[in-house]
């Protein structure tokens, strides 16, 4: 039995348990329907469905429901002469098994001896031997015997194979129409039945639909024939116009097929929860787990708004079996919903597919600081959006709002509001997209959209190196001059090597290492790790923590060595809180640690991650919380280039009354206010005008007071002609704000 798990390329139904769609029970009704027609009737019954729709499949529980309920002498032939690309032709493909069976039919009957004079002959029985004289009438020409023997599927056709290159034009004497009522009425005679059965009608070029038209119309249009048909009725009605050159081929096919059935169209929840259904599995099979709860509400989310779009059995087997193709391979730097969701589009929607992989380019050029997009061209995209979009109406799909959940920075698209595009994110926004590897993260994107560049990846053995230096406590000096040193400049692609190794330190790889190897590692971040920020920074003067996934990287090393030793654990992040010398680093650390676990913050409870205890955490803030307090750390604040990612930090571990007495003893002198404001400032980015620093008052008003009342001090400074500059750039900051 194939495993559910392995890659089907469009592969049909052949067997009952494969069936996921309802198609036995279509096929069990629709075998009592033609054996309801009668022995002795004859019809031609349409199957009509879109390809991908599953008519293959039901056509092979049919067949299997057929023979399960045979009636005596009825017999089911599949004819598909055209999957095999042989010149043998429609009519030669069907009368040649008829002949084979009407042979054999007819020798049940004869007498032994009669019998072996046939066989010494190396001849056809009367009968079979004018259904073979009618096929080369009819079919213009005769295939070699050669080639007619490698029709699969003919019961017992041998004994008219043999005779078939014997029988010759010049034998003849009686007319197409007189052998084929004399082959109608011997059906009849020897009490015979045939159901045929034929796929891929929808397939056929004109020349061979126009053949198909005239086998069941006119050749082979025998009593006791029935035809069943499988296509798609607007593709073979178009395939007849242009054969016969008639106007309207639907009309024309309905002087052929007397009874049309269509296929039902799977009900939108069942393609959804095989959808939902074959991810899961992918990623437990993966993972060797099973999905958290908040990855499988994203999953669900996705199957539900974007799985409405799938129309065929056929388009969510494809999703599948490209999430199998790819998932694999980047599982460490992608995450399922949103490969799941970008999948999806590409196979729904493959418009909007190429529309989001262009925007998250140009997004990723604004965002580097690299470029920035024209009013016109934003004009340009946004219009194109909605383009794609209206295909989903009137579904949830349609809605660019609902979009921004996958693709960042997208807003409106409500009612009357205009789609909007490149809206800036927070730095919380970003720091999440950047951990959980979603689609919208600048780190991880592209992995979406291609396999990592055999350049971007770094070999086992330089990991084994990095870990070698961890696990020996005098060779730190050399470690961090190792990963230091790969933060550089931009080699081969948009992002330095250090970020490289970074993706690289993936769950797989962590978990084979020690918690010596791990516990020294980590120990790199704690003290090196307001360093590396400080060497991004002489990059790029705009960087953000967010864009590292220094967090993750910590979270992994942590938890090897929590699964090892919990206790040793816990004592070495006690350590490296209150001694670790790179203490901006820490306290943002410490705020991941604090959200991740629902200590502070709104993230909802699918969003949360809780490997640690709860209150042993928190009494750990509480002792970093102290040192963050104390003169030693706070005389440094001013010297920061930027304090507002650290401030929210510092408020969720101290407390805001903590924050608020600071900032009101820093801002007593006025030249400290100002330049406490100027610290406060957040970067932003415009995708028309590029890059800038802005100030939003009320962003800070539990620390510093009421907007207004900071705004009343500004212009009491202005007025005094104190501080000028400052003054100056303060206001340019309050009028940049965006928010």
């Amino acid at each position: 039995m194939t495993s559910n798990k392995a890659m089907r390329l469009d592969q049909s139904v052949t067997r009952y348990e494969q069936d996921r769609y309802g198609f036995r029970h279509v096929a069990t009704q629709l075998a009592k329907s033609i054996q309801a027609i009668g022995r002795e009737g004859s019809a031609v019954i349409g199957i009509e469905g879109v390809w991908g729709s599953g008519k293959t499949s039901l056509l092979n529980l049919l067949r299997s429901t057929l023979d399960e309920q045979m009636e005596d002498n009825t017999f089911v032939l599949n004819i598909s002469p055209w999957l095999d690309g042989s010149e043998t032709s429609l009519v030669e493909s069907l009368l040649i098994p008829v002949a084979g069976i009407i042979a054999e039919e007819e020798e049940k009957r004869m007498s032994e001896e009669s019998l072996r004079q046939l066989k010494r002959r190396k001849e056809l029985t009367a009968t079979a031997d004018k259904v073979l004289r009618y096929a080369q009438a009819t079919a213009r020409h005769l295939v070699p015997v050669a080639e007619a023997a490698a029709l699969v599927g003919a019961p017992n056709a041998g004994k008219a194979l043999k005779a078939l290159a014997s029988v010759q034009l010049s034998q003849k004497s009686l007319s197409s129409s007189e052998l084929r009522s004399q082959i109608a009425d011997k059906i009849a005679e020897l009490d015979l039945s045939f159901i045929i059965l034929l796929d891929d009608l929808d397939r056929l070029e004109p020349a061979q639909a126009i053949e198909v038209i005239r086998l069941v119309k006119s050749v082979a249009d025998f009593p006791r024939f029935r035809y069943i048909l499988c296509y798609d009725k607007a593709v073979l009605a178009q395939a007849i116009s242009r054969g016969l050159g008639v106007d309207d081929g639907r009309l024309y096919l309905q002087k052929i097929v007397q009874i049309a059935f269509s296929l039902p169209r799977p009900e939108s929840f069942v393609l959804r929860r095989e959808l939902l259904e074959g991810a899961i599995e992918l990623y437990s099979s993966v993972n060797g787990a099973s999905p958290d709860t908040g990855l499988l509400s994203d999953l669900e989310q996705v199957a539900d708004i974007y799985g409405s779009t799938l129309k065929t059995p056929r388009e969510v087997q494809l999703v599948l079996n490209a999430l199998r193709f790819h998932y694999s391979g980047i599982r460490d730097y992608v995450y399922l919903p949103d490969l799941c969701f970008l999948h999806l589009l590409r196979i729904t929607n493959p418009g909007l597919c190429d529309w989001v992989e262009e925007y998250l380019t140009e997004r990723s050029i604004v965002e580097s600081g690299d470029g920035r997009v024209s009013k016109e061209e934003q004009e340009t995209l946004s219009k194109s959006l909605a383009e794609h979009l209206s295909h989903y109406f009137p579904l949830q799909a349609h809605s660019a709002y609902l979009l921004r959940n996958w693709v960042p920075g997208l807003s409106g698209g409500i009612g009357d509001h205009p789609i909007k595009l490149f809206r800036e994110l927070s730095d919380i926004e970003k720091g999440l997209m950047t951990t959980q590897r979603r689609l919208g993260s600048q780190a991880y994107w592209r992995y979406y959209f291609a396999f990592s560049s055999p350049q971007n990846i770094l070999p086992p053995e330089y990991f084994d190196k990095i870990f070698g230096l961890a696990s020996t406590g005098k060779k730190q000096t050399e470690l961090s001059d190792e990963l230091l040193g790969r933060i550089n400049g931009k080699g081969i692609s948009s992002r330095t090597w250090f970020e490289h190794i970074l993706s690289q330190l993936t769950t797989p790889v962590i978990s084979q290492r020690s918690a010596s190897e791990c516990q020294g590692l980590l120990q790199f971040f704690f003290q090196y790790g307001d360093e590396m920020i400080d060497r991004y920074l002489a990059l790029n003067s705009w960087f953000s923590l967010y864009e590292l996934d220094t967090n993750s990287v910590a979270d992994r090393l942590l938890q090897r060595m929590y699964e090892t030793e919990p206790e040793h654990a816990l004592e070495t992040l006690r350590k490296l809180l209150l001694c670790g010398r790179a203490w901006r680093w820490i306290a943002e650390y410490c705020r991941h640690l604090l959200w991740q676990h629902g200590l502070r913050g709104n993230l909802a409870p699918g969003e949360l991650e809780q490997w640690l205890p709860p209150d042993r955490l928190k009494g750990l803030c509480e002792e970093l919380a102290h040192r963050l307090n104390s003169p030693v750390t706070t005389s440094q604040l001013p010297s920061m280039s930027s304090l507002t990612g650290y401030i929210w930090a510092w408020c969720d571990i101290s407390g805001v009354e903590v924050i608020r007495e600071w900032m009101k003893t820093r801002s007593r002198r006025d030249e400290d206010f100002l330049q406490l404001l100027l610290l406060l400032r957040y970067k932003g980015t415009n995708s028309a005008t590029g890059r800038y620093q802005a100030l939003k008052l009320s962003q800070f008003s539990e620390f510093l007071g009421e907007e207004q009342t900071l705004r009343q001090r500004l212009e009491s400074i202005e007025k005094e002609g104190k501080y000028p500059e400052l003054i100056n750039e303060v206001n340019n900051s309050l009028k940049k704000n965006r928010f």
